[in-house]
């Protein structure tokens, strides 16, 4: 069966699931980044890394209304991982419906097809979304055991271990703003092109050696 792949990001308040929560999910179709699908889910625990909340908390939309608050500016002295926490908790999704809704979503888009999450790392995003269905859908996950880091893939078809997919250029560029969606969008975009470039060099003819004599 063919492959359809769904780009997907997350932003997380530690390193690893269950010891912490995914705070945010964001995915889209690659092929038609405008089939897009997002999140921000309840906290799972008052767990945190102060460095991942940093990160995490700059596209969280739920705190968009408390921007002009230091407590919840990730760059500012007074951030307060605790208090953006007790925010998604009171205006986030469960992580029960969120990931029901988002595997309803993923096989919607993905009819006649293999679902592949594709992620940058996928080592990572893979790792959350997995614990995530595991624990909390009562369906299987919808991409099994598959997954496809697209740096891998791209440094791959590039035969050079030392590149990986920030280094593919878009026309517009797009601004990288740790919103899990955005970024999602993003990532796809990116490795739409590398899979047109893969595309092009199946399609392109080989050239004919010259005879020797």
């Amino acid at each position: 069966m063919q492959k359809k792949y769904i780009s997907a990001d997350i932003e997380t308040s530690g390193s690893t699931p269950g010891n912490y929560s995914m705070l945010s999910l964001g995915a889209c179709v690659v092929g038609d980044v405008s089939q897009r699908f997002y999140r921000e889910l309840k906290p799972i625990c008052r767990n945190y890394s102060t460095e991942a909340m940093k990160v995490a908390c700059q596209g969280l939309r739920c705190l968009e209304p408390l921007q002009k608050e230091k407590q919840y500016d990730s760059k500012s002295r007074f951030f307060n991982p605790a208090r953006v926490l007790q925010v998604l908790d009171d205006h986030g999704e469960t992580p029960k419906r969120a990931m029901n809704d988002f595997r309803e979503w993923v096989l919607q888009h993905t009819q006649g097809y293999r679902p592949v999450l594709a992620a940058k790392p996928v080592v990572f995003d893979g790792m959350f979304i997995a614990w995530y269905f595991d624990t909390f859908c009562q369906e299987k996950n919808p991409f099994g055991h598959s997954g496809e880091d697209m740096s891998s893939v791209y440094s791959g078809f590039m035969g050079d271990v030392n590149v990986n997919l920030s280094s593919v250029k878009l026309n517009p560029p797009i601004r990288h703003t740790h919103n899990a969606l955005e970024d999602a969008v993003e990532q796809a975009l990116k490795f739409e092109k590398v899979l047109g470039m893969m595309r092009e060099k199946k399609e392109k003819p080989a050239k004919k050696l010259m005879p020797l004599f």
